[in-house]
């Protein structure tokens, strides 16, 4: 069960620090766009991962060692939805996982990041995209992690994506063999390529349609950094009952932009857009950290 007790203040606290975190990813994520060779970027699904990603790299959750990601026992991570990867670069960049230079002129032949993570980007285990290959991996990492040494397994999926019948196979197997280290997030962002602002094929109980495969399932709001680090350190440290976990983070595509056009696919951001983006991206941080400011202050005064 989750609480629905006031946050703590030193959680509320770490909860800000997030936020400005968050705002950083947007900021680097932004700029791999202006400064592709191409200047393309799929902005919408990287964007409503980027809540999901902050949790678990800088929320005390993944446990990986950046020095040498082939090492074993680990936590791993998998990038199901791999149009996200902007996001994921931008984040295993400020972690050392390879150097900034890395995020500037993506997508051209010299380049190793492009629109779909691959094991040539250090960090990352396989390629992934939009098929759902990625969850049915991740399974595999899991069996393997019951053995020895022992280890976690975190997957990102969307909801475009699971409409792809490779999802519901691992869902099937998963819930089958009780794989209890397993915890997927699904970026129920309500969009994919085909429509960026309406499924195919509308999920509404999709929190239902995983408990009846065996599963552990929370459904919350995934705008937020409290409900879903929540979630994530009730699987991370909760005793487990054999069951995988899901957490359904109901979001936007794009979620995160000031501008509509966030809300797109695989696009092109004119730069006079890409200017005023970044700006107010830049503004928002700005706010968030003179609040965190404010309340330290706030917090030595008492």
């Amino acid at each position: 069960m989750l609480s629905d007790t006031p946050a703590s203040i030193e959680e509320q606290g770490y909860l800000k620090l997030l936020e400005i975190k968050d705002s950083d990813i947007r900021i680097t994520t932004l700029k791999q766009g202006v400064e592709a060779v191409d200047k393309g970027i799929h902005i919408g699904g990287a964007f409503s991962a980027v809540i999901p990603l902050v949790c678990l790299y800088y929320g005390g959750i993944v446990r990986p060692n950046v020095a040498d990601p082939l090492q074993p026992g680990q936590d791993l991570f998998v990038l199901s939805k791999g149009h996200a990867v902007a996001a994921l670069a931008s984040i295993y960049a400020d972690l050392g996982y390879f150097d900034s230079s890395v995020l500037k002129n993506s997508r051209s032949w010299e380049s190793i990041l492009n629109g779909h993570p691959g094991p040539l980007l250090p960090g990352i285990h396989l390629s992934t995209g939009p098929m759902g290959q990625g969850l049915a991996v991740a399974q595999g990492f899991a069996l393997a992690g019951k053995g020895a040494p022992r280890f976690d397994v975190y997957c990102l999926t969307g909801d475009g994506e699971m409409q792809e019948g490779t999802i519901w196979e691992a869902v099937m197997y998963s819930g089958a063999k009780r794989l209890d280290n397993l915890c997927v997030i699904v970026d129920k962002n309500e969009g994919q390529l085909d429509n960026p602002r309406q499924l195919q094929f509308p999920m509404p109980n999709l929190h239902q349609q995983l408990a009846a495969f065996g599963w552990r399932v929370m459904d919350l709001d995934g705008t937020q950094y409290g409900p879903l680090l929540q979630a994530l350190r009730a699987f991370r440290f909760q005793p487990r009952d054999g069951r995988p976990t899901a957490i359904v983070a109901n979001t936007r595509k794009g979620w995160g932009g000031f501008s509509s056009f966030m809300v797109s696919h695989k696009v092109e951001i004119p730069d006079a857009l890409a200017a005023q983006e970044l700006e107010a991206q830049k503004h928002l941080r700005d706010q968030r950290a003179a609040e965190l400011q404010e309340f330290w202050c706030f917090l030595g005064s008492n």
